[in-house]
């Protein structure tokens, strides 16, 4: 960060050498002399947004530290609570329970037998994220890791692990800034989950990318409504589906896993006219029930920050070597903690028929 005003001082020294060699030419002297003249500017200006990002990362090192997940820890059950209801002074309880005969089989972890789900924990999701930060933090012990969801699902004759609602924002929002290691557990179901994805779109012929986002369906002040669409075969809750939804910013996630088909992807996408002043739409609704009978699908015309603030990351770690990535990494604490994404495939999983037939039904 302090390297870019060293480097306009000595942009400026050498321009003021162009300008006082006598062999350059009028011409050179001229252009060197006007570029010169506009670098104190450039400097000041590059100082003072020095400062102001040495400001955000001091706020956000504060936030970090004072965030406490240890309130939020079910130590019965070993993993973090959805939330903390305030009105009763007690953990809150998911306000998705399952059916009381829909379990889940914990294959990584004996001890664990089955039990219902009740709150969100799936290793195949954003709790991952949370999970690990809080652990890193030593908020909660190592050991809660263990007890995230790890119940598999077959897709393409491949074994996947199952997220809440089958969207690729569960699998892969994570991996915006946590790596992803080859031949592991996360790694395996991650390349899984896009290529389930690409199969089902491709037998549809549409793009691929169903994920959480916006749709066609407006309340009565005219914003879009929003909801999490994905794959059934992926989710361990399919009737939260209301139809088929194709999100751009989900191919952006997709370019740390499959880069090349992603950026065909996007290509085809634009090719369509998914495309408005600001970039990408937020989405394009293929549900029967919303679309007019003499169109395919409707654009959903509007654009959302934390999508766009997704794109621009995904874009970042393709461009600049994983940058995003490589700076959580490079904190020690998520250094020391890191080789809990080291977790192997095993050699033998058992699918969980009774979420299966449950889907199915």
């Amino acid at each position: 960060m302090n390297s870019s005003p060293e480097f306009l001082r000595a942009l400026k020294s050498r321009l003021k050498d162009i300008c006082q060699d006598e062999r350059a030419d009028r011409r050179t002297t001229v252009l060197a002399e006007s570029i010169r003249s506009l670098i104190p500017g450039c400097i000041r200006e590059t100082e003072s947004l020095c400062q102001r990002l040495r400001t955000v990362a001091q706020e956000a090192d504060t936030l970090v530290h004072q965030m406490d997940f240890s309130f939020l820890y079910n130590a019965k059950r070993k993993v973090l609570s959805i939330g903390y209801d305030v009105t009763r002074s007690s953990l809150a309880e998911s306000s998705h329970d399952l059916l009381a005969s829909e379990t889940r089989s914990t294959a990584d972890n004996p001890r664990m037998g089955r039990i219902r789900w009740e709150t969100y924990d799936l290793l195949a999701s954003e709790a991952r994220a949370t999970a690990f930060v809080a652990i890193a933090k030593s908020d909660v012990p190592e050991e809660s890791w263990l007890y995230l969801g790890r119940a598999h699902t077959a897709c393409d004759g491949k074994r996947v692990l199952l997220s809440w609602s089958g969207t690729m924002f569960e699998y892969l929002m994570p991996t915006l800034w946590m790596r992803t290691y080859p031949n592991t557990l996360l790694d395996h179901s991650l390349r899984s989950a896009v290529r389930c994805q690409q199969r089902v779109s491709r037998a549809k012929h549409i793009p691929w990318g169903i994920s959480e986002s916006a749709y066609s369906e407006k309340d009565s002040a005219g914003h879009y409504q929003y909801h999490a669409f994905g794959l059934r075969t992926l989710a361990l809750r399919p009737t939260m589906h209301r139809g088929l939804v194709v999100s751009p910013y989900a191919s952006f996630l997709a370019l740390t896993v499959d880069a090349s088909s992603a950026l065909e992807n996007l290509r085809v996408m634009k090719q369509m006219g998914w495309q408005g002043a600001f970039g990408y739409y937020e989405a394009a609704d293929f549900s029967p029930s919303r679309v007019q009978k003499s169109e395919d699908y409707e654009l959903v015309r509007c654009w959302m920050a934390h999508h766009q603030g997704m794109i621009l990351l995904s874009i970042c770690n393709l461009l600049a070597d994983s940058a995003m990535q490589n700076l959580f990494h490079a904190e020690p604490m998520v250094a020391a903690t890191e080789r809990l994404l080291h977790e192997k495939l095993p050699g033998s999983i058992p699918i969980d028929r009774s979420v299966i037939e449950a889907r199915e039904e």
